[in-house]
């Protein structure tokens, strides 16, 4: 794109430009899949306590009752609430998409502030979809400039870049002019945060929520008129200085679109990303050992260097901690042969054989690993006979060059869903998220994914 005189010009002019013409129909049709991956951890996430908590906040100081819903909740909350406590939920259970540049995970806080923003001013499926893409190029190509550098310094990037393009995707949805469009982004920057240190913890899912509604509420004081710096990214004291130390290089939006470089990683085990490639491997050896489980002498994950970065390290204490811990997530594998919410319990955590597991488990760092942003692992096992085996994973299950197939996505959806929908109201919604772009009124959808009473 021809050069503006600052980021934000950048953004705001290419955001507001864009068309559904200029998108091509592959980063729409995963645009969707995201929506679909999206709601369905939303919805199982929702009956976890730190959304509990959330919205129960929600009703005590007077937010609900507005129009818009509150996903698996079965009542509405005003506008900033919903986004809130949905955005919340659809990062409770690490169980959301990544995308590799970003580092971070793009979609939990994109539709939990794109749809109650829709549902409030009654806006079509396709408007919703179209800004989603618009948000998910500008974070995306901002993360491919600022990481890792940004990264490192330990923020969390869902939370500390996410917001910005969220910003953009909530001022694309609203057609807010170039003056308002740069303000949101100005206001978006001071509200920017999230530390790394909080992962493991209920903190980690409210960034997602954070950012989600910090979003809806930057767009919306701009619609009214607030201002901000133009320089808010690119001065002395802006965004790009103070969270990564340098400005990016170029901000090439829709050369190509990122929908369709880097895709979207979704996820198979509601877990850390880092953990991933570790867990396929161990499934694969759980599945070799059978019956010998119970000779195991010695478990060596060799990882890549950012898994030391990422994950935390020692024996968990609780399930939060469980989903970020490594030597869990391995032990968990190993021990059950599958990682997924009934492995994320006090009673799995408890198992003598898991713990047992835990404790001869050694993480050591491998140089031979690709750097390929996806935390390569092989798993290596010895028994007491002195048997060994390894099983090693460069790319895991979700990434965009193992793709979680239809069939597949489908069945997290269902299995997902079933937390709090029922039968029909799981095939009638999927059917919505699918069909996205041809809902007339999102707050159809919304309401659908309600669900059952007050928590």
């Amino acid at each position: 794109m021809t050069q503006q005189s600052n980021s934000i010009d950048q953004i705001a002019a290419w955001a507001r430009a864009l068309e559904a013409g200029q998108v091509p129909p592959a980063a729409f049709a995963l645009a969707k899949k995201a929506f679909l991956d999206t709601l369905a951890v939303s919805l199982s996430g929702s009956q976890l306590d730190s959304v509990r908590i959330v919205t129960a906040l929600a009703s005590e100081l007077g937010q609900g009752d507005g129009p818009c819903s509150v996903i698996g909740h079965g009542f509405k909350a005003d506008v900033l609430a919903a986004a809130l406590a949905n955005g919340t939920a659809a990062h409770a259970e690490l169980f959301d998409d990544n995308n590799e540049p970003m580092m971070s995970h793009p979609s939990a806080s994109l539709v939990s502030a794109l749809l109650p923003l829709g549902q409030s001013r009654g806006l079509g499926g396709a408007e919703v979809l179209l800004a989603y893409v618009a948000g998910f190029e500008v974070n995306v190509v901002l993360g491919r400039q600022l990481n890792p550098r940004l990264y490192e310094a330990g923020w969390h990037v869902t939370r500390t870049l996410g917001v910005l393009g969220v910003t953009a995707a909530c001022c694309r949805l609203l057609t807010l002019g170039p003056q308002p469009f740069r303000a949101a982004l100005g206001i978006a920057a001071s509200m920017a945060s999230g530390l790394r240190q909080n992962f493991g913890t209920m903190t980690m899912a409210l960034h997602a929520g954070l950012t989600a509604r910090d979003a809806v509420h930057a767009a919306l004081l701009a619609e009214k008129d607030f201002l901000s710096d133009g320089e808010a990214l690119d001065g002395k004291y802006g965004f790009f200085n103070l969270f990564a130390g340098a400005k990016p290089q170029a901000l090439p939006l829709g050369q190509p679109f990122e929908l369709v470089q880097s895709g979207i990683i979704f996820k198979p085990y509601p877990s850390g990303a880092p953990t991933h490639a570790a867990v396929h491997a161990a499934l694969a050896l759980h599945d070799r050992l059978g019956d010998r489980l119970h000779e195991m002498a010695a478990i060596v994950c060799h990882v890549h260097p950012w898994n030391f970065m990422t994950l935390r390290e020692g024996v968990p204490a609780d399930t939060l901690r469980a989903r970020v811990s490594l030597r869990y997530c391995v032990a968990a594998a190993l021990c059950f042969g599958a990682l997924g919410s009934a492995q994320f319990t006090d009673e799995a955590l408890g198992d003598p054989l898991v713990q047992k597991f835990m404790a001869l488990i050694e993480i050591r760092q491998a140089d031979d690993l690709p750097d390929n942003g996806l935390f390569p692992a092989a798993v290596e096992v010895r028994l007491a006979d002195g048997y060994s085996d390894t099983v090693r994973c460069d790319i895991p299950p979700g990434a965009p060059a193992m793709p979680m197939s239809e069939a597949e996505a489908d069945r997290k959806y269902r299995r997902c869903a079933a937390i709090v929908l029922d039968a029909p109201a799981i095939e009638r919604t999927r059917a919505m998220i699918l069909s996205i772009d041809r809902l007339a009124d999102v707050g159809e959808l919304c309401v659908a994914l309600e669900g059952g009473g007050r928590p």
